[in-house]
């Protein structure tokens, strides 16, 4: 049965319940995700050479055995590739070759980012939406954007790769598991579970996920994906991604048959103009000088572009205002610091959006990483910080938020590092789970639904803002994005943390606790990752804490104190770090909230 665009929304909506739907950023299953402040020191992994850090322990091994030892001198960025597309072929639910995202990479020559977020198709505009309900940006071709994660990998393998593997080598492993499968673990079986009646109803085009018998694949059963093997194949014997791009390739008359089959107006054309933006990472020193060792002098890099890079700086600036308090985290004051600093994040956030690539950053994006505004919520947190008795703003006005924000979904992010001093720190997506919930059977593609990160002119919303005018549907324009992958470096210039996230909104706030507990608290990287994490985005005015009991009632009485509005939320984020201790790695994955277990050696 082939559905219009029509029954395809009628049926989604049908299909998913208002939980699925209202806790989309990531993942919202029904697995335990639960933070944990005694965690098993078996999932921190120690290494001198090589370290990954993703969110599946399969894709973490395959890479370090097929790449970093089967080819001597191969270097992070070539390992990134095949940990990218290892991700996207197990966990297709998230991330993958239909999807896009951003990577930040530290060599000892030079540090650049690389955008190879979606773009919007030609024939896109602001009102494409008008008149056709809520999902019509979320499912169903006119949800998707022109994925880039391929022309990504491939400009950054080109441009950094060590040039001691090929890349149909770097691509090889990922093909080989597509032809043979792999055993379904926790979390894929979970999301197929979710989306089973979906995924049903679209049988012919997604008979990969059910068994012989019919029933849906679930944990322990076998999957395999020969279709996309097949076109990573492809794309292995040429020597480069270009057939994914040609207009003229099987490949692309493949992919925009189905997505105009589904109401897309994608065409051929859109693949053949799409680039990958290579650019200066933003960066700021924080902690400098010898009040801040051993941990001094540090300079941050993250992406610029259309992701959430500069918010991430604008706080990280912020914070650099206060001292370092060893095991702070939960106290008091520095509690307070740290969700000021989220909400001033939140802010920034909201000036954010696409300004069409190129080092020099649009004005009212140099407005929140100059010094008056930082200046100024310094000051307003020092202000309701006097004598022990910290206050958060009345109001989420007074943080001067210039538009509502939309609300960004889930992604996988990996960090890799080698013994040359090199760093790869990379999250892709494609947006909700399952995307656009379109797949091509022809070449194995899931597309995201990536229009959805868009602002939508016109939609309502419940706090008085509108939708942000810098991220505005425009045709060749990227969606704001939620993204931040970072490279910390130390006073020497050597990789000394590599950390990113996925889940959405969730992801700065994670990624600047994360920070704050690595450099200000002084915490190991296991139980920085491992332990409870708290979120507040400035809109809704909620306070969001993974567990009250963990937390402990005492703080979360000072936050009521505070002007907050505590309220548990379950784990919505997932961060995945190496950092360096003593001439060695640290690596850890985010094995409570997405089952992930990192390798090294």
């Amino acid at each position: 049965m082939v559905l219009t665009p029509f029954l395809l929304l009628l049926g989604f909506c049908e299909a998913l319940s208002p939980h699925v739907l209202n806790n989309q950023p990531d993942i919202a299953l029904d697995i335990d995700r639960s933070p944990t402040l005694t965690p098993n020191q078996e999932l921190l992994k120690i290494g001198s050479k090589f370290a990954i850090a993703s969110d599946l322990e399969l894709c973490s091994n395959m890479t370090l055995h097929k790449v970093f030892l089967d080819f001597p001198g191969s270097n992070a960025v070539d390992a990134a590739v095949t940990v990218a597309l290892c991700i996207g072929m197990i966990n297709f639910f998230n991330s993958g070759i239909g999807g896009g995202g951003f990577a930040v990479v530290s060599t000892k020559e030079e540090s650049v980012t690389y955008d190879f977020r979606e773009t919007a198709p030609l024939l896109s505009n602001n009102t494409m939406y008008d008149g056709l309900g809520d999902f019509a940006s979320v499912v169903g071709g006119l949800s998707i954007a022109v994925p880039g994660e391929l022309a990504g990998l491939y400009d950054m393998w080109s441009e950094y790769g060590s040039g001691k593997i090929s890349w149909q080598n770097v691509l090889q492993p990922v093909i080989d598991l597509g032809y043979h499968g792999w055993e379904i673990q926790e979390v894929l079986g979970a999301s197929l579970g979710a989306y089973e009646y979906f995924l049903r109803m679209n049988f012919e085009d997604w008979q990969f996920v059910f068994n012989e018998d019919g029933s849906i694949k679930k944990k322990g059963d076998w999957l395999k994906r020969p279709t996309l093997a097949k076109t990573l194949e492809v794309l292995a014997k040429n020597g480069s991604v270009a057939p994914f791009y040609d207009p003229n390739s099987y490949l692309v008359k493949s992919m925009v048959s189905k997505i105009k089959e589904r109401g897309g107006i994608i065409t051929r054309e859109d693949f053949s103009l799409y680039k990958a933006e290579k650019q200066k990472p933003l960066s700021v020193l924080i902690r400098s000088g010898w009040e801040n060792m051993p941990n001094n002098d540090l300079t941050v890099l993250t992406s610029s572009g259309s992701s959430s890079g500069a918010a991430l700086i604008a706080a990280l600036k912020v914070l650099d205002a206060f001292p370092s308090v060893t095991g702070g985290d939960y106290s008091t004051q520095q509690t307070y610091e740290l969700v000021e600093a989220m909400k001033w994040l939140a802010s920034a956030r909201s000036r954010l959006g696409d300004y069409g690539g190129g080092d020099e950053l649009p004005s009212r994006i140099q407005k929140v990483l100059n010094d008056p505004w930082i200046q100024h919520a310094v000051l307003k947190i020092k202000e309701n910080g006097n004598d022990s008795n910290f206050r958060t703003l009345p109001n989420w006005k007074d943080y001067h938020p210039a538009y509502e924000m939309n609300e960004p979904h889930g992604t996988a992010h990996f960090s890799v590092v080698d013994d040359k001093h090199n760093a790869v720190s990379l999250t892709t997506t494609v947006n909700l789970l399952f995307g656009s919930l379109v797949h091509d059977p022809v070449t194995g593609v899931i597309f995201n639904n990536e229009m959805d990160d868009f602002s939508i002119a016109g939609r309502s919303n419940s706090f008085g803002l509108a939708p942000s005018a810098y991220n505005l549907i425009e045709p060749g324009k990227r969606p704001l994005s939620s993204c931040v992958p970072t490279i910390i470096l130390n006073e020497l210039g050597f990789p000394d943390l590599v950390v990113g996230a996925s889940g959405g909104s969730r992801i700065s706030p994670s990624i600047l606790q994360v920070i704050v507990r690595k450099y200000w608290y002084q915490m190991p990287l296991l139980e920085t990752i491992a332990y409870p994490r708290v979120h507040h985005q400035l809109l809704p005015d909620i306070l969001e804490v993974e567990s009250f009991p963990m937390v402990g009632k005492a703080l979360i009485a000072e936050l009521v104190k505070m002007g907050h509005t505590p309220k548990e939320m379950p784990s919505r984020s997932v961060v995945n770090g190496i950092c360096r201790v003593n001439a060695e790695w640290h690596a850890v994955s985010d094995y409570w909230r997405k089952r992930g277990i990192a390798a090294a050696m």
